[in-house]
Parts: C-alpha cells; sequence; structure tokens
C-alpha cells in the first residue's frame, strides 16, 4: 500500500464533490474510501489501535461530510467500548493427558493450542475427561448430547460444528453456545477438537498462523469480563491429529465416534483418562469506539424509530509475517462494508424527500474478536432500544468478479427477506441462495448481536453468481478464502470489482428506504426460531 492512496480518497470525498454528485452509487467513491481505510498507515485497525483511532476518525468525517449528525454519546460521533484482551503465550502453554498409568505430554502449537483466559494471567485445571459430542442440548429437536453423563468438576470434550441434520438456524444458534452449555453444567474446563468435517472448513494450519491474535471480551461496569465463563479454569483447542491420544479407551473407537457425529446422533460418556492444562495469558485493558451518525426521519412520527445500519470497522492489526508482510489490511475485511455503508449513507441522505423513519449508520469495532462493539450497541444503544426496528448488515462481500446478485443472509427469518428480494430485483439483480448453509454465516457478523436483542435482521454478502458467464464465481470465492481471508494479502492489491460494490450500496440504500417508509415494523416470520427465541423478549412499542 501506499500512502499516497490518502491524497486520493480525500480528494474524491471532497465536500463539492459530495454536493455535486447525483443521487446514485459511485464505484470510485467506494473505491476511495477502502484506500484509505485499507493503507499501510492504519496498520490493520486493530480495536484499541491507533490505527482503528484514525479508522473511525475518517469514517465520522465521512458522516460529516454526507450530512449526517452525530449520535454517538454526549453529542459526539463516539460510543465508547470498554474491553480486557487477552494474548495467549503459546509456548508456556502446558497440556499432559493421564490415562492406564500412562503420562502424555502434548505439545503446544503442534497437538493443542491454549483458550484464553481472561480472569488471570495463570490458569490451570487438573480432572478427569468427558466427552459430549458436539455440546448441544436443543430440546426444540429432541436432541441432547449431554444425557447420560455428569459434568460437574470435569473437562468437556466437545466436537466443534453441529449436526447436519439440525435445520440452518438451530445448527447456526446452537453452534456458538456450547462453552455457555457445558459451563452450565458445572464443568471446570474443555477441550474442543474438531471433525473431519469441521477441519476442511477450519484447518489447524490456519488456526495456528493465527494464534497470535488477542482475544477479547466487554468488560461490565466492575470490570468483570461478560460471556468469558470463571467456571472454566483452563481450556484447549485439539489438533485433530492428536484425537486418537485422548480417545484410547473410549467405549467406542474413534472411527465409530466420527461416524455418528456425521449421523448427528447424540453421544456421550465418560473417557479412561484425565488432563492437566495450564496456560498463560497476557492481559491488558483495550478502549476501542464504535462511530455513529443519524440521518434524521421526515416523519414528524416515524423519525422516533430508527433503522440501524453496521458494517464492522475494525481488523486484526499487526501479526505473523507473511510473505514479509505483517500487516493485516482487510481491504475486503471489512473496509468494503463500511464503504458499502458510508455510500448508502450518501444516497440517502441526498434523497428527496428524506426517508420517514431516523436511519443509524453505524461502523462498529471488535468485530473480529467476537461481535463486541455490535454487542454493546445492540445491548446498549445511544438510542432507546425498543426504538429500533431493523438491522441491516455489511460485512466483507467478496466481489472480485461481476455480481449478478447477492444472498441475503437472514431473509427466511422475518418480512425484510421480502423487502431484499424486491429490492435486488428494483435494481436488476438475483436473489442468490445460501450455497454453504452448513457455515451458519447467519450468527458469525453483528448482524447477530441485534437478533439476540429481539430486533429483525439482515446481511447482503456476495451471492457468488456472476454476470460473466466464463468466471466461475464460486471457485474465485473458495480461492479467495484459502488465500487472502485473514492474511495479509487481503488488501488493494485483489482485482475487486467496483461496480459490484456500488451495486451493493444501492440496493442496501433501496432496503433501509422500504424500511424506514413502511408503516409496519418488520417482523419475525411465525414460527421462526430465532423470532421464538429471541423476539419474545421485546418489549411491545
Amino acid at each position: 500500500m501506499r500512502t499516497s492512496c490518502i491524497i486520493a480518497a480525500l480528494a474524491l470525498v471532497s465536500p463539492a464533490a459530495v454536493g455535486d454528485l447525483p443521487p446514485d452509487a459511485s464505484p470510485e467513491r467506494i473505491r476511495a474510501h477502502v484506500a484509505f481505510l485499507a493503507d499501510d498507515l492504519l496498520e490493520g485497525r486493530a480495536a484499541g489501535s491507533r490505527g482503528y483511532d484514525i479508522a473511525a476518525r475518517y469514517v465520522a468525517t465521512q458522516m460529516e461530510l454526507a450530512d449526517l449528525e452525530p449520535a454517538g454519546v454526549d453529542g459526539g460521533w463516539l460510543q465508547p467500548v470498554s474491553m480486557i484482551q487477552g494474548t495467549r503465550v503459546v509456548p508456556a502453554a502446558k497440556a499432559v493427558v493421564e490415562q492406564a498409568g500412562r503420562r502424555i505430554e502434548l505439545e503446544p502449537a503442534v497437538d493443542f493450542l491454549p483458550a484464553v483466559h481472561y480472569f488471570g494471567t495463570q490458569a490451570s485445571v487438573n480432572a478427569p475427561l468427558v466427552f459430549v459430542g458436539f455440546g448441544i442440548s436443543a430440546p426444540e429437536l429432541g436432541y441432547d448430547d449431554f444425557a447420560g453423563v455428569d459434568l460437574a468438576g470435569k473437562v468437556a470434550v466437545v466436537l466443534g460444528g453441529a449436526p447436519r441434520s439440525f435445520p440452518s438456524s438451530n445448527r447456526a444458534h446452537h453452534s456458538r453456545e456450547k462453552s455457555r452449555q457445558v459451563a452450565a453444567r458445572g464443568a471446570v474446563g474443555i477441550v474442543y477438537v474438531n471433525t473431519p468435517e469441521e477441519e476442511k472448513r477450519s484447518p489447524w494450519s490456519r488456526a495456528v498462523k493465527l494464534s497470535w491474535v488477542a482475544g477479547m471480551r466487554l468488560v461490565d461496569d466492575d470490570g468483570q469480563p461478560v460471556d468469558a465463563y470463571p467456571e472454566l479454569k483452563a481450556g484447549i483447542a485439539l489438533n485433530i491429529a492428536a484425537a486418537p491420544t485422548l480417545f484410547a479407551g473410549a467405549p467406542k473407537p474413534l472411527e465409530q465416534i466420527w461416524a455418528d457425529a456425521a449421523a448427528g446422533k447424540p453421544q456421550a460418556f465418560d473417557l479412561p483418562a484425565s488432563i492437566s492444562i495450564t496456560t498463560q495469558t497476557a492481559l491488558a485493558r483495550a478502549e476501542s469506539a464504535n462511530v455513529v451518525g443519524l440521518l434524521e426521519g421526515a416523519d414528524p412520527a416515524l423519525k422516533h424509530e430508527y433503522v440501524v445500519f453496521t458494517a464492522h470497522l475494525d481488523h486484526i492489526g499487526r501479526g505473523a509475517a507473511v510473505n514479509g508482510d505483517t500487516i493485516y489490511n482487510g481491504a475486503m475485511d471489512n473496509a468494503s462494508g463500511v464503504a458499502v455503508m458510508l455510500e448508502a449513507a450518501r444516497l440517502l441522505a441526498a434523497a428527496d424527500p428524506r426517508p420517514k423513519r431516523s436511519i443509524l449508520f453505524v461502523a462498529v469495532t471488535a468485530e473480529e474478536r467476537g461481535l463486541l462493539g455490535s454487542k454493546k450497541f445492540a445491548s446498549n444503544p445511544t438510542v432507546p432500544r425498543e426504538a429500533i426496528v431493523a438491522n441491516v448488515n455489511m460485512d466483507m462481500p467478496v466481489l472480485i468478479y461481476p455480481s449478478a446478485g447477492f444472498t441475503a443472509f437472514g431473509a427466511e427469518h422475518s418480512t425484510l427477506g421480502e423487502v431484499a428480494r424486491r429490492a435486488m430485483e428494483a435494481e436488476g439483480l438475483q436473489m442468490a441462495p445460501d450455497i454453504a448453509p452448513e457455515e451458519v454465516r447467519f450468527v458469525r457478523s453483528d448482524q447477530y448481536s441485534f437478533v439476540r436483542e429481539g430486533i429483525p435482521a439482515i446481511y447482503l454478502d456476495d451471492g457468488q453468481l456472476s454476470s460473466d458467464p466464463a468466471v466461475d464465481a464460486q471457485a474465485l470465492f473458495k480461492e479467495h478464502m484459502l488465500r487472502d481471508y485473514h492474511m495479509p494479502s487481503d488488501d488493494m492489491d485483489l482485482p475487486m470489482h467496483w461496480e459490484s460494490f456500488a451495486d451493493l450500496a444501492r440496493v442496501n440504500a433501496r432496503i433501509g428506504r422500504a424500511i424506514a417508509d413502511d408503516p409496519r415494523r418488520p417482523e419475525w416470520l411465525s414460527g421462526d426460531f430465532f423470532g421464538e427465541t429471541y423476539g419474545k423478549k421485546r418489549k411491545a412499542p
């Protein structure tokens, strides 16, 4: 990256240009935003870093140029987000399995990686092992991995993923609840291990490459980590290649365990072994901020209700060198989503008349650390929580080809799906299906923080459909995810198709306008899993 990109970016977003442009999306503006946000000067925009703070100031300036109003705290653009940061000290970690009189010492970064512990720099546990399958209890599906075992005082061994037979919504939800589930049942530690299927999707080699990335948690008013489960004294992620060591002497052979997991059969049994885990974590407080801009609605009554646009501004900063490059620029992930949101904001602010409901545009922090900035905003917004009617999220559209349409993640859960379909049709684009529901992408970005608050949400991403029949969009997407995702190569050298990003900005602007102008609030569809699980906790408006 060249810092001269910054000068070009600022030139393209001058006040005169904003006022003179017609109300249509500009590929050049989007490119300019991405060029600035992914520049080496910002050093990968890690939450809590100076580079992130520069990015936040840039976004606030662009919001002001787009005629938005500050909607953070104390009349400013920012909503502070306080966190604790934990960096695992991998070489200092120890894990020893004791089994049938044998003592087997596992090797850090080869056999296992330590979990981050947020309640002290030293953590340890020594307890018997119990296998709990996927670590899922789903009473709505008659499924319980915990049946027949007592977890109290033991270390839970948990498989990654969820049964293939689960509907995608249930799979998405339960895949994220494992630590909570085992802690609630008295476990004192946890060991994660991939199934062969999960290993193909998320290989061990990638986990080792990214083991330097710090973990983060929000802190409460007393300064204590949130969602960190102090009951779990220590934990590790186990290389699938080391699984035979852990399961030696188990009631079933390992091949049968994998087969039962693939078949979605609940399984739980005590293992004839115990484990001793010792980990070391470097802890530090971290301060970051969400950037919040407001487009006030035109309707005297509806302007007191809000549509919330989100895109995460952070990436993962500086880290291990890859081909000599230590800066993880995050051009696609997610400078592109922020740029699309800023362009959608400009279009909506230039509309005459303006949308009836108010629209908030929130560039959130610490998505890469567990959706923390969006969790902070969704649970403690800068406007009345019950006045938020919907969330529209933008995250890492992999548009490296001319796109023929987008996937609307969450379309099947609420009336927002029909809104998204109409918006794409109006732009001559297709609404593409989710071709990999096993990836459960609906719970892996910031919209899920709003879903957990009972707020209908939708997230548009690349549909892996190309308007050029000579282009294999799915192959290009897979190649990008293997080569560039969370790597320094996610930079401005990628062959981004800026016209497709402009299409996405127009579609998102149409969705926002449709929600804002509809006298009815978006609703969860009847019987929807997320609506039933979270929607009912919302107070009536």
